[in-house]
């Protein structure tokens, strides 16, 4: 199974969990469990911190606009969602 899928299937199975900074930064943006599930489910991994285990999703919410969520797997087999954010485009 992929990354992506085992990640998905884990999410599906409700076994995943947000840090109490990513609710918060998530809550900054407007998002909530739904859009952070829906961004998840819907979304592909964009980039990858093999040292640290993390990968950056990228995706979108509820109501169609663009979020990333920094994740890992723990140890006990369930996500970790480290940050949320609004995937907002890189102005140059």
């Amino acid at each position: 199974m992929s990354k992506i899928g085992q990640i998905r299937a884990l999410v599906r199975n409700g076994l995943y969990y947000l840090t109490e900074h990513a609710d918060d930064e998530a809550s900054v943006d407007g998002f909530d469990i739904y859009d952070i599930e829906y961004g998840i489910l819907n979304g592909r991994i964009r980039r990858t911190w093999p040292r640290e285990g993390k990968y950056e999703i990228a995706g979108v919410s509820l109501d169609g606009r663009p979020i990333g969520i920094v994740c890992r797997i723990t140890g006990t087999g369930k996500v970790r969602v480290i940050t949320v954010y609004e995937d907002k485009p890189k102005v140059e």
